[in-house]
């Protein structure tokens, strides 16, 4: 056997065991982890528009995941990233835009940026909880708390998870709406997940790269009380979410929720 291939059945040797050990020390798991659709399901119709979170529903999904920012007149808008570029037919920083201005922008299909208003009303007319993140908040002074409040106005609080890589939007959605469940983001590099949240947030929501790196971050969680929703960086390969539900994940926030939803179903 050459070099090559040695090294190849030790590493396979070392990761089997790494993981089995996690496996055999991981304690209790969900009976079904959730499926939440990323942006609405970003594989399935354009991102974080309405056709993909009306997509995600007919799918029966169990959460929306969507990005919330702020136009220039003030009105809370769906959309990932902090300029139109990328996902629409535009050009422009999305706070310096005004609502008018972003409607008139193709986001794909003919589909419209949407409003965090209509997104909700979706959600409560078809009974399915969302998890909006307060995107790029160091730009919009008092977004999370905004959030909140719709999420109130709309009765969506109870199953419902705001969520933020920033620390202080989590503290001051905690102030202001006590009951909101809070979840904070974890990004690449980030293998290790402090015991104390911001805001006591009771989720964590690293990211999927990261859990395969220290899948202990789902166990040691679980052991404080806080559920673990996973996010994608990357490939939602069917192995590796099947990976990470035997690790335990309360959910995963996928761009195509018909590839985990045929995972779980071989389970």
């Amino acid at each position: 056997m050459g070099c090559l291939s040695q090294l190849t059945v030790l590493l396979i040797l070392s990761l089997a065991l790494y993981y089995g050990l996690y496996l055999f020390q991981r304690g209790p798991i969900p009976e079904r982890p959730l499926v939440i659709a990323q942006r609405g399901g970003a594989a399935l119709a354009p991102e974080n528009t309405l056709a993909a979170f009306r997509r995600a529903i007919e799918l029966d999904v169990d959460m929306l995941e969507m990005d919330v920012q702020r136009s220039a007149d003030g009105v809370l808008v769906v959309i990932h990233d902090t300029t139109v570029d990328r996902t629409t037919d535009g050009r422009g920083r999305v706070g310096e835009l005004t609502l008018a201005e972003l409607r008139r922008l193709n986001a794909g299909n003919g589909e419209p940026i949407p409003t965090l208003d209509e997104v909700l009303a979706l959600a409560v007319q078809h009974g399915v909880p969302v998890m909006p993140e307060a995107r790029s908040p160091q730009l919009y002074p008092g977004l999370g708390a905004e959030i909140a409040l719709a999420l109130a106005r709309a009765g969506l609080v109870e199953g419902s998870v705001l969520q933020s890589f920033d620390p202080g939007t989590l503290e001051e959605v905690r102030a202001i709406a006590p009951a909101q469940p809070l979840c904070m983001l974890y990004g690449l590099g980030q293998v290790r997940v402090p015991p104390e949240q911001p805001g006591q947030a009771q989720a964590i929501c690293p990211m999927a790269e990261m859990v395969l790196l220290n899948p202990w971050i789902i166990r040691e969680a679980h052991r404080r009380g806080q559920q673990v929703y996973v996010w994608f960086g990357a490939v939602e390969h069917p192995w590796i979410l099947r990976l990470l539900t035997e690790f335990g994940a309360d959910g995963l926030i996928v761009d195509d929720p018909r590839v985990l939803q045929e995972v779980l179903a071989g389970r």
